[in-house]
C-alpha cells in the first residue's frame, strides 16, 4: 500500500491512517479535488476542504500546518523536523495531484512569529524554512509571501504553507 498524509490544518488529521490511493473528485476545470484518507474526505463534507485542488494546469495546495502538537516550545532542529514532515507530506499531496516541488510557482507562509512555542524570534523562523525548503525544492525558487498572523488553525500552529504549482497536464 503506497504511504500518502493529508495536507490539513488539523493536527489529528495529519497523522491519519493512509489510503490506498488518492481519491480525486472531478471538477469542471480539468481535474478537481483530490482527498488522501478518509478524514480528509469526511472533512471536505464538513467544512468544504481538499487537500489540493486541480484547474487546468494549476495544482492548488491546501494550506499544510507545522507547529508543536503539545504547545511545548521547540528549539531549531526540531522546529525544522516538523518543517520536514510537512514538506513530505505536502509532497504527496502535490504528487497525487499530478504536481512536484519542481512545478511550485508559488508559495504563501503565514507565521505566528511571537509563539511560545517557537521564542527564537522571526528572522530564525524564517531561516529555519528556508533551510527546509531549500532541502525539498531545487532553483529556481519561487515567488514566496510570508505574512504574520496571530494565530492558526489548529492551537499551538507556528507556520501554515499553502503552494501553487503550474504542472501542465
Amino acid at each position: 500500500m503506497r504511504r500518502l498524509v493529508l495536507a490539513c490544518p488539523l493536527w489529528s488529521v495529519a497523522f491519519a491512517a493512509a489510503a490506498a490511493e488518492p481519491v480525486n473528485v472531478p471538477g469542471p476545470h480539468g481535474g478537481g479535488a483530490y482527498y488522501l484518507t478518509e478524514q480528509q474526505k469526511e472533512m471536505h463534507d464538513a467544512w468544504g476542504y481538499a487537500g489540493a485542488y486541480r484547474a487546468g494546469d494549476f495544482v492548488y495546495l491546501s494550506g499544510v500546518v507545522t507547529g508543536s502538537p503539545d504547545g511545548a516550545p521547540l528549539d531549531a532542529e526540531t522546529f525544522k523536523e516538523h518543517l520536514r514532515r510537512s514538506f513530505r507530506y505536502a509532497g504527496e499531496t502535490l504528487e497525487a495531484a499530478g504536481a512536484s516541488f519542481e512545478e511550485v510557482v508559488d508559495i504563501t507562509s503565514f507565521h505566528v512569529w511571537n509563539s511560545p512555542a517557537f521564542p527564537a524570534g522571526k528572522i530564525a523562523h524564517m531561516e529555519a524554512l528556508a533551510a527546509v525548503k531549500r532541502e525539498f525544492m531545487p532553483a529556481p525558487d519561487p515567488a514566496w509571501t510570508a505574512i504574520g498572523v496571530s494565530e492558526l488553525l489548529p492551537d499551538n500552529g507556528l507556520v501554515e504553507i499553502r503552494m501553487i504549482a503550474y504542472a501542465p497536464q
